[in-house]
């Protein structure tokens, strides 16, 4: 049986300066500001193989399904995130009759007053062996939790 070997990079850049991206509301009951961006933190996902990929944004605890994205080969999507958080990727990437499942490592998207992440994750998947990442049935890639 052929050995693929699936790899996936996570790249992330936390953007400090919003450039304008944001505003200031200042109720007459209070003399505390409110503050609130109008910028969104993003994940970049480039499938950079000839394989179709299914990835699933995970929240980390137990605490289920993000986002769901389907990406063709060498293609790419952008997800966006509206408030602090830590995930995980479920992906599948299937070419013909061979499919694989595998779970990442946990990473952290930040979108609050001190900025936003701009982060970009790229798969490969090509012959070969080894790989990155922790394989997965086909039953944990399905489960939402």
């Amino acid at each position: 049986m052929k050995k693929v070997l699936f790899i996936f990079a996570l790249v992330i850049g936390f953007v400090l300066n919003m450039n304008g991206q944001s505003w200031y509301s200042n109720s007459g009951n209070s003399s505390r500001s409110t503050y609130q961006t109008s910028a969104t933190a993003s994940l970049t996902i480039m499938n950079r193989s000839s394989y179709t990929l299914t990835v699933k944004i995970m929240k980390t605890g137990g605490r289920g399904l993000y986002q769901t994205v389907s990406i063709s080969p060498k293609s790419s999507s952008t997800v966006s995130f509206y408030s602090s958080d830590t995930f995980f990727t479920k992906t599948k990437a299937s070419k013909g009759l061979e499919t694989l499942y595998k779970k990442s490592g946990m990473f952290s998207i930040q979108c609050d007053e001190e900025g936003y992440s701009q982060a970009t994750l790229e798969f490969f998947v090509s012959s070969g062996g080894g790989g990155t990442g922790q394989g997965i049935s086909k039953a944990e890639f399905e489960s939402n939790k």
